[in-house]
């Protein structure tokens, strides 16, 4: 799954160009591991941090493969338990005032249902931010992601968790970004219930796309 260089039709992203077509097809392929690797939602933030992860080395021209996606999935899931299982927690209370709301069951619907929806949005464009600078709590030694050994995960977590609520005030902007490839990919449910394949590689790519122009945003100008 190595990237392919071609000329023409490329965009650039660190100096590498970057195939689109190849760009697509990883998106497509990470996005269904990711999906799978989310199926038990306690682990979602670690499948979502690991697909980040792999988008960036893809787009930066590094290991790319599923080994070293399936290896940062293992190295993001120790300290991801809370914030999973906060994230599973949250999924199954939205989804049960969706569907409630949806046969009129729902007791104060008028203002319950709009909360609903605004939390949900906020918790996806934050859990999309953490997931995303989970992979700068650890180290890249050429090759791929190394854990420190001597910082628990629980502690890269919480970093990646207090960078995230920096970066979404900072970035407000590309909050907006995130919400908006949220909202689309919301849509693209809505229009054909078999897109939800596409989703979470849409989302990774929107997150991984956002981290990147945030901190090239952020550095000093000379």
């Amino acid at each position: 799954m190595s990237t392919i260089h071609t000329r023409g039709k490329s965009s650039g992203t660190s100096g590498i160009p970057v195939n689109r077509f190849a760009l697509f097809s990883e998106t497509i392929l990470a996005g269904v591991i990711v999906l799978l690797l989310s199926v038990p939602l306690v682990t979602a933030p670690a499948a979502y941090a690991a697909g980040v992860a792999h988008l960036e080395r893809h787009l930066s021209g590094r290991d790319d493969s599923l080994r070293s996606l399936w290896g940062n999935f293992r190295r993001a899931l120790p300290g991801s338990w809370k914030l999973g299982i906060t994230t599973a927690v949250a999924a199954v209370v939205i989804v049960l005032n969706l569907l409630l709301a949806l046969v009129g069951q729902l007791p104060g619907r008028a203002v319950i249902l709009p909360a609903t929806v605004i939390l949900a949005a906020g918790g996806a464009v934050l859990l999309l931010r953490i997931t995303a600078n989970w992979s700068g709590q650890v180290a890249w030694n050429g090759d791929e992601y190394q854990v420190p050994t001597d910082v628990p995960g629980s502690q890269r977590w919480a970093a990646a968790y207090a960078s995230a609520k920096s970066d979404s005030l900072r970035d407000w902007s590309g909050s907006l970004l995130l919400l908006a490839a949220v909202f689309m990919a919301v849509v693209f449910v809505w229009m054909l219930q078999a897109l939800f394949v596409i989703v979470p590689g849409t989302l990774v790519l929107a997150a991984a796309a956002i981290k990147i122009r945030s901190h090239r945003n952020s550095r000093p100008t000379r």
